[in-house]
């Protein structure tokens, strides 16, 4: 009797889910940082074609214990990170302002660098960047991101003039 209880038990308690993989969501970027900087050395997406890419990342699943939405997260960070900025017709009233936290989360910019102590370490911090290199920098820099430094793994993300300048501007008052 007691083998079959514990039998039940343990077949209930495999049965359940794993509700701590459930709870938190990791942006490709933050997945990139958390696990393949662990053993690479930050690598531009570029360096690869998304078609690669999508050959390299299931055996890199492999390896470094990611799970199928993990590898999925991480493709459409390197799709959106690869693919150039388009231009946008607006045609709402310009007071329609954008937000710079949703700047941040859309690009995945926390996933390699730390805003105000979150975010990954894999990129220097965005605290200081315009203060210390200038508002001028801060803007090549994101739409070139080689153009100081040809091995940075920083990809060239398709990123807006108004997205750009809200959150130069957002990271000046920090």
């Amino acid at each position: 009797m007691n083998k079959k209880l514990i039998i039940c038990a343990l077949i209930t308690f495999i049965s359940l889910p794993n509700l701590a993989d459930d709870e938190i969501t990791l942006s490709g970027a933050e997945l990139i940082n958390n696990n393949c900087a662990r053993c690479h050395n930050s690598r531009p997406v570029h360096e690869f074609s998304i078609s690669e890419w999508r050959v390299i990342m299931p055996h890199m699943r492999e390896k470094a214990h990611l799970t199928g939405s993990e590898v999925k997260a991480i493709l459409e960070f390197m799709e959106i990170a690869s693919s150039p900025a388009q231009p946008v017709e607006v045609t709402l009233a310009k007071s329609l302002t954008v937000n710079p936290r949703d700047v941040l989360t859309r690009y995945g910019c926390q996933g390699c660098h730390q805003v105000q102590g979150a975010g990954g370490t894999l990129g220097p911090s965005l605290d200081n960047v315009i203060s210390e290199k200038g508002r001028a920098f801060f803007l090549r820099k994101v739409k070139e991101p080689q153009f100081n430094n040809s091995s940075s793994a920083m990809p060239q993300m398709p990123i807006t003039d108004d997205e750009l300048e809200a959150l130069a501007e957002f990271l000046s008052s920090i």
